[in-house]
């Protein structure tokens, strides 16, 4: 089996592919270019370089899929960088939408006593301050019972339990109508003609448009259920 350096570059591409498995499945490389603005030689050359070590799985026509071996770095580094963006916004007061590129860097530091001590000093998060599960060190991921926004019914009551973090603009945005972590939440109606949503967000009401809607994630209060 050919051997590969864990440099920053295949971190980089085993997150990312990570992040793209949890959101969508097989990962094509038309994502992960996306993911990582990179072209499309680029990463189809990556790609067969972690296929070659065995981290990751490639079907034509099907994509990328990581192995148990390319899970774990996946994981490890994930970890990390979900670690350090709660540092940065609990110890260091930066904004939910500055810590994603900040952790990107951080995310490298691969001490493990670093990464166990941090985790102590914060009390082991189980979330990342955008949502997102932070695997413990064994690997084992917190999982939940979300829906987007803009799939859940009028009279539905909820709160906001993760926002994506793909973009600094939207995150600034949503905070901007108080849709940030732990927001109740209440859909009015969908609005048809553009997908957009009306909502109720702590006592404010708002229209947010269908991006923003497939963006944010709501945990249902099952114990009302529907409401008017």
């Amino acid at each position: 089996m050919p051997k590969i350096e864990i440099n920053h570059t295949v971190e980089d591409y085993l997150r990312a592919i990570y992040r793209i498995e949890e959101r969508e499945g097989n990962v094509s490389n038309a994502a992960l270019c996306r993911e990582l603005a990179v072209s499309a030689a680029a990463a189809s050359e990556m790609v067969r370089k972690l296929a070659d070590a065995k981290l990751v799985e490639y079907r034509k026509y099907y994509g990328a899929n990581l192995t148990k071996e390319g899970r774990r770095v996946a994981l490890a580094v994930t970890r990390r960088h979900r670690l350090w963006e709660v540092f940065l916004i609990e110890s260091l007061n930066f904004a939910w939408d500055q810590v994603h590129a900040l952790a990107d860097q951080l995310e490298h530091i691969g001490s493990e006593e670093l990464v166990d001590r941090l985790d102590d000093f914060l009390g082991n998060p189980t979330h990342d301050p955008h949502g997102d599960p932070i695997p413990a060190k064994d690997g084992r991921i917190t999982q939940r019972d979300l829906f987007p926004l803009a799939v859940i019914e009028p009279g539905r009551r909820g709160s906001v339990a993760r926002v994506s973090d793909e973009y600094p603009e939207l995150l600034r945005y949503a905070a901007s109508l108080g849709l940030e972590i732990g927001t109740t939440v209440q859909v009015v109606e969908h609005i048809g003609f553009d997908g957009s949503v009306r909502l109720i967000a702590g006592e404010r009401e708002s229209v947010v448009s269908q991006k923003l809607a497939e963006s944010i994630f709501i945990e249902l209060d099952l114990r009302k259920g529907r409401e008017a």
